[in-house]
């Protein structure tokens, strides 16, 4: 697929979900959460996390640190979704198929990216599994969700625990956890847009590696 049918294609997939939220009617959980999906446009902001090394568990079901096993020494690219949702997640998980695309070999290695369920108690491992087949999530994109108060401490840490998850408004956290830099996107900031965050932070850290180097 061309870079020009890529993009195409995020447009018609944002076209079609602010039709699908416009024009149906909203019930339960997503009624306010309609709200956010169409923000006006998507902002970035420099911000200050806490990482929080709680037991987390993945799409596999397996037992992982957040920040010894899933993080690591790699740039990470974060959204925060629940699998219930109908408004905004799907966009962004959307999104995020075309980010994992454009990203390529390196993810995996040098990057992550990561999905971090909001609804716990009802995002089982069996249901992200199943939901990033949708959007033939691959072995560098990992989904998680765990016990509550783990999954509250990890989220409250990374400025993305929301109160009621009927109203948390779309964002995309993107860090280097080596140097401690990090820039939160509220609203759906394009593919390339991510992608290029992603490997600015990459190209830093390198250009800092080798400034050390003899």
């Amino acid at each position: 697929m061309s870079q020009r049918s890529a993009i195409g294609k995020i447009h018609l997939v944002l076209f079609t979900m602010t039709l699908v939220v416009s024009a149906a009617p909203t019930h339960g959980h997503d009624r306010e959460h309609a709200k956010h999906a169409t923000p006006p446009a998507p902002t970035e902001q420099t911000v200050e996390v806490r990482l929080h090394d709680e037991a987390l568990v993945d799409q596999d079901g397996q037992r992982i640190k957040f920040v010894s096993d899933v993080i690591a020494d790699r740039v990470v690219v974060m959204n925060f979704i629940y699998t219930t949702c109908t408004t905004a997640c799907p966009v962004g998980s959307a999104i995020f198929q075309q980010v994992q695309r454009q990203l390529g070999p390196q993810l995996g290695k040098d990057m992550v990216m990561i999905s971090v369920s909001v609804d716990p108690a009802t995002d089982t491992p069996r249901r992200l599994k199943a939901y990033g087949r949708k959007y033939k999530a691959g072995a560098g994109w990992i989904w998680l969700t765990g016990d509550r108060y783990a999954v509250t401490r990890v989220l409250e840490g990374l400025g993305a625990y929301p109160e009621d998850i009927t109203t948390h408004p779309y964002m995309v956290l993107i860090g280097d956890v080596r140097r401690d830099v990090w820039t939160r996107f509220y609203g759906f900031t394009s593919p390339q847009q991510i992608v290029a965050q992603a490997n600015h932070l990459l190209a830093a850290r390198q250009q800092a590696t080798a400034a050390r180097q003899p």
